[in-house]
């Protein structure tokens, strides 16, 4: 007992320590919004869209929405992951030890502990993260209903299936193993509780193709392969074969990441352990099919080696996170195989392999704590990317500013302003959820609205060259820095009301467009590396809009031939509100040896009607498509 607490503490602790390290971008976002969603009450049917367009089921969400409904904070969901795959090794030791006994299950239950892949996929709020658990469960179903005949537990086996299916697509390779289970085992099968099982599990099912059919019926299911032709290739049978052993973790710390040579050696010999425990469990269900263990052995080995048969043949990318739910079977294997194999041996040789297994998991951990080291040490240039605790501190310092200024609301200004595609305001959306946010698209604008709010600007390593950054950059207000550990990541800007720099220019009597848009202005044209920089100044409409609309700015020279046009969407009608100033900024292709007199015509158009939006006149009839600017008078 006392040898499989300690293994269960091991897992936990590198589960569940330090969730402030732990990867948070904008798929963790985007669930952890729905999470929060379905805590309160407004439960989608749906999950975020996986990487081929496809929405996913939406088991995780309401999975995760239990530990918000006791804490809305981001580690709630985090350690609760965790906490579900150390149950995960428990799982994998009472299945190994009722068995093969307390030798091969130990071992088992240590391979996946201390397994470079397990911890990584159980420190973070990913739907496929939560997937061991579901997958042990199946396997247990399965040892239970089909060798040891209790028939009512293919219900849970069918169970599991179903939902593990709706964690993620990957894991329905399982479902040609529970075919061939029902096949091999037919005779004591319990066919009545497998129509009950699979009833259930269709139920599981019921409000996913609910939603499934009405995005049908509204138009199609949006899929994208991500290739153009099927292919056929074992990367998946090595990706399921290797991830037990740790293979392929460097890029997580970015170039230059290598593991310490004892790391390195010791998931090679893992690796020699998976391998081997896949011969063994093959020839002793060959030879020895009468035998419980053999059974059992086949259904493990089934387990892990379905879902990467499913993808020899693909269209899609194969990723390491599709064998997840593969990753017990194959520790399991390896602790059997390694329990065999020194069961005669005597007392101080079973000792020294004990000890080497234990030296080998200890070298995993070190290779794992390094890759977490470099990560944190230099997180703008990992794969990992920047640890949750540095987009807290930002989430926490902005809301900390509303209260001392007085603030009503959070800009966030970075890469993109749809949480639903770009990454910056999913990533931010659910750490700010309990305060009003607004999305400023930082690579074609600036915000400023009348009251006072705060400004959460993105990394500069996301702009482009049609950055506002700089128009921020000169506004009054309190600014304060959040540090990453290799430099400035975000800077939060407190807003007076109303303090929008002046343009340059600025119309006597703002130009009125149909919806209600004013141009007020604009700055003189500014030449740089890429174009001429030009800076549009605008009023919104006092009600939001849900229309979308793109500005369009030509440049005429004096024959009126246009000699350059820059056309972008404009800060989102639907986020429109009484005051708003914006400053929208484009890029024209063009040097400055443009010869003058120019002039500059902007207007808007609806998207992707594009029907011009007229200019008003002092009556408010159309009196033409755009406003001219004469430049350099």
């Amino acid at each position: 007992m006392a040898a499989v607490a300690a293994i269960l503490i091991l897992a936990a602790v590198v589960r569940l320590a330090r969730p402030d390290l732990t990867e948070f971008k904008a798929d963790e976002g985007r669930l952890l919004t729905l999470a929060l969603q379905a805590a309160a009450g407004d439960v989608p049917p749906h999950g975020i869209a996986s990487s081929v367009g496809f929405p996913n089921a939406p088991l995780s969400v309401w999975l995760y929405a239990l530990p918000l409904l006791f804490w809305q904070h981001p580690f709630a969901p985090t350690l609760f992951t965790g906490l579900l795959s150390t149950l995960a090794v428990a799982g994998v030791y009472w299945l190994a030890r009722r068995t093969w006994g307390v030798p091969a299950a130990l071992a088992a239950a240590l391979l996946l502990a201390a397994g470079p892949w397990a911890i990584i996929f159980s420190r973070k709020i990913w739907a496929q993260n939560l997937l061991p658990l579901f997958a042990v469960g199946w396997g247990i179903g399965a040892a239970l209903a089909f060798v040891e005949g209790r028939r009512p537990m293919v219900v849970l086996h069918l169970v599991c299936l179903a939902l593990a299916v709706q964690l993620h697509p990957a894991a329905a390779g399982l479902a040609p193993a529970t075919l061939l289970f029902l096949l091999v085992f037919r005779r004591r099968v319990g066919w009545g509780w497998v129509v009950l099982g699979g009833l259930l599990a269709a139920l599981t099912f019921a409000p996913y193709l609910w939603h499934l059919w009405g995005l049908w019926r509204g138009g199609g299911l949006p899929f994208s392969t991500g290739q153009a032709a099927a292919e056929v290739s074992l990367d998946s049978l090595r990706l399921a074969l290797t991830i037990a052993a740790g293979f392929g973790i460097e890029p997580l710390a970015g170039e230059g990441f290598a593991l310490p040579p004892g790391a390195a050696v010791a998931r090679w010999l893992w690796l020699g352990l998976v391998l081997a425990g896949v011969v063994f469990a093959a020839v002793r269900a060959a030879r020895r099919w009468q035998r419980p263990d053999s059974q059992v052995g086949l259904i493990v080995l089934a387990w892990l080696l379905a879902p990467a048969l499913l993808f020899v043949w693909h269209r899609t990318p194969v990723y390491v996170h599709y064998f997840i739910a593969g990753l017990p079977a194959a520790c399991i294997l390896g602790g059997v195989v390694f329990a065999a194999a020194i069961r005669r041996w005597p007392v101080w040789g079973r000792r020294t392999a004990w000890a080497a297994l234990l030296l080998t998991a200890g070298l995993q951990l070190f290779g794992w704590g390094a890759l977490m080291r470099a990560a944190v040490a230099a997180p703008g240039e990992t794969g990992f990317g920047l640890p949750l605790r540095t987009k807290l501190a930002a989430a926490d310092a902005a809301r900390r500013l509303m209260t001392d200024t007085g603030a009503t609301e959070v800009l966030l200004a970075g890469d993109g302003a749809d949480p639903e595609r770009d990454d910056f305001p999913a990533e931010f959306r659910p750490l700010l959820h309990d305060v009003p946010v607004r999305y400023v698209d930082l690579n074609a604008e600036a915000l400023f609205p009348a009251a006072a709010v705060v400004v959460l600007l993105g990394p500069v390593s996301a702009d482009g060259p049609t950055t506002a950054r700089d128009i921020y950059t000169v506004a009054p207000g309190e600014v304060e820095s959040v540090n990453a550990a290799d430099g400035v990541v975000y800077t939060l800007h407190a807003l007076p009301p109303a303090a929008a720099p002046p343009p340059d220019v600025a119309l006597t009597s703002p130009a009125l467009l149909a919806n209600f848009v004013q141009i007020v202005g604009h700055d003189a044209l500014r030449f740089g590396p890429e174009g001429a920089v030009w800076d549009l100044f605008w009023r919104t409409a006092d009600n939001p809009d849900p229309a979308d609309f793109h500005i369009f700015n030509h440049l005429l020279d004096a024959g009126e031939e246009r000699v350059a046009q820059a056309d972008a969407a404009a800060f989102a009608g639907h986020q429109w509100r009484a005051g708003d100033v914006v400053i929208s900024r484009f890029v024209l292709p063009i040097g400055p040896d443009v010869a003058p007199p120019l002039t500059m015509r902007a207007g808007m158009y609806r998207f992707p009607s594009l029907e011009s939006v007229p200019v008003l006149d002092a009556a408010a009839n159309p009196a033409g498509e755009a406003v001219e600017f004469r430049l350099g008078e």
